[in-house]
């Protein structure tokens, strides 16, 4: 252990008087929102159409760590009065200011408290619903009504907490307090489908090979050559982006052990990891979000009822969304033996905190339209040739998912083979 913190003080003074602006925005799914929202709230509209609809899933918004993420401050507070103790005997780079920021810092989380949503947090969600409800005014009225508003939350503090704050920043504030939530439920197969996806557990999340080119970039060359312990900086990976994310005034002074050059091999660790097993890696992944696929084109189809309807889930779903949609896929695969440094796919553009997707129907002369919203901005899919995209091409181009959709068959560890295309 103590070689390690050496060697991270080491780091840590080598590479201290580095700008922090870079890294701020390459901290992947722990990147803040802030860096990636679309400020601009212009109404969006199109010749002849007409905003009707919106189908919308949120990543909640910036939380505290997670227990197991807690269980580690111990050593970090090891780790701050040693790199404190090394510059009193003139051993190290940091300014007087970075100085002062490490011996000031403290973490006071109550443990009970672990993955809340945080004061950015909430911020975030008033912001994103203001600036959603400006651009489709039409789609989300200002006006709540349980017959045209569906909220719904995994059974999370963290998403719950999300979908309160997002509908203060819809609403009156007397409005708000009377908005009614679909109940939270354990197993959501719309929200979570792959919590409760057996097989998927089974072979994909609990399966070592899953890990396999994460496990041979962690032993790389390139990443070993700063630093013994890989583990013991990921957890300072993890600090950095959580106390930068929760506070927009300050940067973590854990964001000090990092270069521009460690930290873009960091952020391409998590991007292998999440690639193989919320992504592209296994089909199994991302074909389990026809749930949250069908239930959108279900919802489009319907001439009456909800108007609106916005889902608060995690990081999982919206990675397994965006690869059903066949968005940000690499050229080829990722791989653990190089960084591949033009990739689409990085969690720190795709996946940050607060990260969003939204569907939105148009009523247009010639028929019914799509537009789809990635972190509030257009893109256009990849099946369609415009931004707005026709929905019965849509549909047609996803009829399995619509149709073909058996959760139980797909999750099940003994599945009806005349259906599994991965047997």
């Amino acid at each position: 252990m103590h070689v390690i913190i050496l060697a991270v003080i080491h780091y840590i003074n080598l590479v201290g008087s580095i700008k922090t602006s870079f890294i701020r925005q390459h901290l992947g799914s722990r990147t803040p929102y802030r860096f990636r929202a679309n400020k601009n709230d212009s109404r969006i509209k199109y010749p002849s159409c007409k905003d009707s609809k919106i189908w919308m899933v949120i990543r909640h918004g910036t939380r505290l760590p997670s227990r197991k993420d807690l269980d580690a401050v111990a050593k970090l507070v090891d780790l701050k009065y040693e790199v404190l103790l090394q510059h009193e005997y003139g051993k190290g780079q940091l300014t007087n200011e970075q100085l002062n920021r490490l011996q000031d810092w403290k973490v006071d989380i109550d443990p009970d408290q672990d993955s809340y949503l945080t004061l950015e947090g909430q911020d975030e969600m008033i912001l994103i619903a203001e600036r959603m409800q400006k651009r489709f005014p039409n789609a989300i009225k200002q006006k709540y009504s349980n017959k045209t508003f569906l909220f719904r939350y995994t059974a999370t503090q963290r998403a719950q907490q999300s979908a309160r704050y997002f509908t203060n920043g819809l609403f009156a504030k007397k409005d708000a307090q009377d908005i009614i939530f679909a109940p939270a439920t354990r197993v959501d197969p719309v929200l979570r489908f792959y919590k409760h996806c057996d097989r998927w557990l089974s072979q994909v999340k609990r399966n070592p090979e899953t890990y396999k080119e994460t496990r041979q970039f962690g032993h790389s060359r390139e990443m070993n050559k700063t630093l013994e312990s890989v583990s013991y900086r990921l957890g300072l990976s993890k600090f950095c982006g959580y106390e930068t994310s929760w506070d927009k005034h300050h940067t973590s002074p854990w964001c000090y052990a990092f270069d521009e050059d460690s930290i873009q091999m960091f952020e391409y660790y998590h991007d292998l990891k999440a690639y193989w097993l919320d992504g592209y890696g296994h089909e199994l992944s991302y074909r389990q979000a026809c749930m949250s696929i069908k239930n959108m084109f279900e919802f489009f189809d319907k001439a009456d009822g909800y108007q609106s309807i916005f889902m608060f889930s995690h990081s999982g779903t919206i990675l397994k969304i965006l690869t059903h949609m066949k968005l940000y896929q690499p050229a080829s695969p990722l791989r653990g033996d190089a960084i591949v440094k033009d990739r689409p796919w990085k969690l720190s553009e795709i996946d940050c905190f607060a990260a969003n997707l939204a569907f939105v129907l148009f009523k247009c002369k010639d028929g019914d339209h799509v537009l789809a919203l990635h972190q509030e901005k257009i893109i256009k899919l990849p099946m369609c040739k415009h931004e707005l995209c026709p929905l019965k091409h849509l549909k047609q181009y996803f009829h399995d998912s619509i149709y073909k959709c058996d959760y139980s068959d797909m999750c099940s560890l003994q599945p009806n083979r005349t259906n599994n295309k991965e047997d």
